[in-house]
């Protein structure tokens, strides 16, 4: 009887080891290996009516950005507003391109890195960088300041000496 318990014990127990799902036994087909897509720029463009000088960046600088914006007195067409969704996603926005569809300044707490520098190359964007302060600096798109109304006075307010980004301030 002994033996009969024995085999009913392994039969059981080879039953329940096989209906387990062990990954070296694994016959389904493989899965897609999943790749990551770069992310698109986030920063959400105003409206027409609304867009005036178009801000991206750190919500650390939104007090020095409305402070700046207060004083200047571009009219309504020329309002800075500032979407404060990050640096990073900031400088995705801000380096895609250049025109009305496109930010024109971007509020940044840290310099440019290499690979947003290079973003913005890629895109035909060239940009000057203002410091305001330590962890405070401001890039402005060249091409954005002479197109688009209000850039230019609005930067210019700014009493502040500009440096292109290749210059050692930038970090680039």
């Amino acid at each position: 009887m002994t033996n009969r318990w024995m085999s009913a014990s392994l039969l059981a127990t080879a039953l329940l080891v096989s209906a387990c799902q062990f990954p070296a036994f694994d016959n389904s087909p493989p899965r897609p290996k999943t790749t990551t897509t770069p992310i698109a720029p986030t920063a959400t463009r105003p409206p027409p009516e609304a867009r005036g000088v178009w801000l991206v960046g750190s919500p650390a600088l939104r007090g020095a950005v409305q402070s700046a914006a207060a004083k200047f007195d571009g009219g309504p067409d020329a309002k800075p507003r500032l979407t404060a969704g990050g640096t990073a996603a900031g400088f995705r926005a801000f380096c895609a391109g250049v025109g009305l569809d496109h930010p024109d300044i971007v509020a940044s707490d840290r310099p440019i890195s290499p690979t947003e520098r290079k973003a913005c190359q890629t895109k035909g964007v060239t940009l000057t960088a203002y410091s305001l302060g330590p962890k405070q600096i401001l890039y402005v798109k060249d091409a954005n300041m002479v197109a688009v109304p209000g850039v230019r006075p609005f930067v210019e307010s700014w009493s502040l000496p500009g440096q292109p980004v290749s210059d050692a301030l930038t970090g680039s």
